[in-house]
Formats: C-alpha cells, sequence, structure tokens
C-alpha cells in the first residue's frame, strides 16, 4: 500500500512505525509498559522481549496481557490517526484496567463451570 509516510505517529522519534516498533519500541509503548511496572531492554530481538516481559510479569495470564496491551496501543494509534484523539498512558492504563476486570469476571465464571 502505497502511504504519504510510513514513521510512527505516536513516536517523537518519528521511526518507521514497523510492528516491534509500534508495541515494543515507540517512546509512547515504553510510557505505557512502563505505567504497568514492566521496562525491558527492547534493542534486543523480538522473541527475548517477551521473554522479558513474561519474566517481570510472573503470570500464568503473561500471553493475555501482551495481547491486551498491543490492542490498547494499536486503538490509541488509530484515535490519534483518525479522530484526532491525542494518545495518553493514562487514557490507556485506565482501558487495560477495565479489560483486566472483565478478564477476571470471565476467568472467575470458567472456574465455576
Amino acid at each position: 500500500m502505497e502511504l504519504e509516510s510510513y514513521t510512527c505517529d505516536l513516536c517523537i522519534l518519528q521511526k518507521i512505525e514497523s510492528v516491534t516498533h509500534l508495541f515494543l519500541r515507540c517512546n509512547f509503548a515504553k510510557a505505557y509498559w512502563a505505567s504497568i511496572g514492566v521496562s525491558v531492554i527492547t534493542t534486543r530481538p523480538l522473541l527475548n522481549i517477551f521473554k522479558q516481559i513474561k519474566e517481570k510479569l510472573q503470570t500464568p495470564l503473561h500471553m493475555e496481557i501482551i495481547i491486551l496491551m498491543a490492542w490498547i496501543i494499536w486503538v490509541m494509534r488509530n484515535d490519534w490517526i483518525f479522530k484526532d484523539i491525542d494518545p495518553s498512558v493514562d487514557i490507556c492504563k485506565r482501558h487495560f484496567m477495565s479489560e483486566m476486570t472483565l478478564l477476571n469476571h470471565r476467568l472467575k465464571f470458567f472456574s465455576l463451570l
């Protein structure tokens, strides 16, 4: 697809928007991950970064958290591009906490079955 620009819209460094950059290496993504207590060395290969996150989280729900974090970054990016809503780590964290609460309710429901 031909685009006007391939730079990350969330990043003040204007780096090329790759999957790894957007979800893990962008300054916005790093601040968002740090807001839940996760900071990792993002210069390592992608699989090593995920291993670091798993070790930091120390929960069997680490994959759910990684997926949810990526989803919220994606939504925030799209809100910024398409709706002109300023990206905010605080908004992301509130959205994350809300989704984690819903996940917790689902887990309790399934444990009753």
